[in-house]
């Protein structure tokens, strides 16, 4: 069907639109600027949700491309065959239903440009009837479209169904097949709502309803008695929301049905972090997932009353406020353009430290940064990549060079390979040189005294200056040879021309260039060591 083009009088600026882009699908977007004398045909619109890094998509879109936000309909179900869009991949993508799964799920089959059908699996929620907007209304209307499905069920029975209803009870305020929403007092489900539809009044303010998500254990729509204050209309449908607000009471599908929380963060994309005070719990939601939530009272729907927005705010402030102060110490900690330090865990890069800036902070203490020293692949940028805050510190205080010699045994820092490697000065070489062992790789190697800095530790929040290391390891270049005290005292080990001496406990006076030099210098140590461990009658 040809889409006939909107009247620039129908837009303005902040409307809530759905554009279609080459692929196909409509993405929800927002107008930044309307159609002008100059630009009759063409509107400038902000994506919602497609990016070019971290930013929307803004520009300028063919007027025939843009429709209204279709009024969403979460508790509608759907049958085999029924021409749907699905949301996949932050758009609305025009399916078929092909099969119909447990749990509120569908096959959906997509046209891809005239090549073999691709299908998917799509929840229930990111589903909604597929419609086409036509000279400012949409086709099939919402009432034709209503009734064509219930004739077309009716049908498709090929039965005469004649039913006498009796006078309606005065108090029953639903009647048969009302589609409904229903919660409970159960244990584990407070603050939930599920689909579901009246199958008779039952008196005493009670109906007995079956549930459209909810199945019994042999696969059987589940149904139960509830209580008439546990029973509400399903809420209108309402046009596409372009973003939550922190601390905006929302319900979110989840497990098969609506449960009330508040939006306790908000995160990169179209994610939203979501706080339920009834479990004190905290789960992450797509955008799609999520519905401003509405009371019933008095037989009228109230967008967010007060009083129970009040009562689940209030519930939340602690861990808002928590997350508040935590968010402020993060911010304080690593602003964007702090020159800091980032360490890694890869395998080959244990014990070294890279310079670094941060360029954002991502939430859930997670930073981009950027390298000083470290490029891509085809060295045409700094490397940059997401850290943890645990893997993040500020750069040591200057005075971690030192003027003086380092010691013996003193841990140190190495500049080598771009970056800051933790060490042991193992040798005092002549011309202020050092031999350097590194326990992460096993390696010695020497180093100028300008390369070299005094290890510190980072520790809550100051610079902790580390001891020397009590068990020393070192390689040197003989014939084999071991010794072993029974304390575990002192061990000397070497595997062909390659010799580890680790001793606890002791200073070596010298680095020892032949096994010769090691066995007379450690000779009375062992003896002693040796002598000391042997049983006393």
């Amino acid at each position: 069907m040809k889409i006939r083009r909107q009247s620039q009088d129908q837009l303005s600026k902040g409307d809530q639109v759905e554009v279609k882009r080459p692929n196909g699908a409509y993405y929800a977007a927002t107008v930044l600027r309307p159609p002008s004398v100059m630009q009759k045909s063409m509107v400038f619109v902000e994506y919602q949700a497609v990016y070019e890094g971290s930013k929307s998509v803004k520009g300028y879109v063919d007027l025939s491309h843009v429709r209204p936000l279709p009024p969403l309909e979460p508790n509608r179900y759907f049958k085999a065959g029924d021409s749907v869009d699905a949301y996949w991949d932050h758009g609305w993508r025009k399916g078929v239903v092909r099969d119909i799964l447990e749990n509120s799920k569908y096959i959906v089959g997509f046209e891809d440009y005239g090549e073999k059908e691709e299908e998917s699996e799509i929840e229930q929620c990111n589903l909604r009837l597929h419609r086409e907007w036509d000279d400012g209304s949409w086709v099939p209307p919402l009432t034709e479209l209503t009734k064509s499905s219930k004739e077309k069920d009716d049908k498709s029975r090929k039965v005469k169904v004649k039913i006498v209803f009796g006078k309606r009870p005065k108090d029953a305020k639903f009647q048969k097949d009302d589609e409904v929403e229903v919660t409970s007092d159960e244990e584990g489900f407070r603050g939930s709502w599920f689909s579901a539809v009246v199958v008779e009044y039952i008196g005493n303010d009670k109906y007995l309803v079956e549930y459209l998500t909810l199945k019994t254990e042999d696969g059987m729509p589940l149904r139960e008695e509830a209580k008439a204050h546990h029973v509400r209309p399903c809420p209108p449908g309402l046009s596409c929301v372009a973003s939550f607000g922190l601390r905006e009471v929302v319900d979110a599908w989840y497990n098969d049905g609506w449960w009330v929380g508040v939006i306790s963060r908000v995160l990169t994309g179209t994610t939203y972090a979501v706080y339920f005070s009834l479990t004190n719990e905290e789960l992450e939601f797509d955008h799609s997932k999520l519905r401003l939530h509405r009371d019933w009272m008095n037989g009228k729907w109230i967008l967010a009353s007060e009083e129970k927005s009040g009562q689940l705010v209030t519930s939340s402030n602690k861990l808002l406020h928590k997350m508040d102060v935590e968010e402020k110490r993060i911010q304080a900690k690593f602003p964007k353009g702090m020159k800091v330090e980032v360490k890694s865990d890869e395998y080959g890069y244990e014990g070294s430290w890279f310079s670094a800036v941060t360029t954002d902070s991502l939430g859930n203490d997670k930073y981009l940064v950027e390298y000083l020293t470290l490029k891509t692949e085809d060295q045409d940028a700094f490397l940059r990549e997401v850290a943890y805050a645990s893997y993040i510190r500020p750069p040591p205080p200057p005075h971690a060079q030192r003027a003086y010699r380092y010691k013996l045994f003193e841990n140190v820092d190495a500049w080598y390979n771009d970056g800051w490697w933790i060490g042991q000065i193992i040798k005092i070489l002549t011309g202020w040189r050092y031999a350097v062992y590194f326990r992460t790789t096993n390696e010695v190697l020497e180093f100028e005294h300008d390369d070299l800095r005094l290890h510190q530790e980072w520790i809550n929040g100051k610079w902790v200056t580390s001891s020397r290391m009590k068990n020393i390891s070192m390689l040197y270049s003989e014939d084999s040879y071991f010794a072993h005290n029974h304390q575990n005292q002192s061990h000397i080990s070497c595997y062909g021309s390659l010799c580890r001496i680790t001793i606890t406990n002791a200073c070596l006076p010298s680095f020892f260039r032949t096994l010769a030099e090691v066995q007379r210098e450690l000779q009375p140590f062992l003896n002693q060591s040796l002598a000391a461990s042997e049983p006393r009658y």
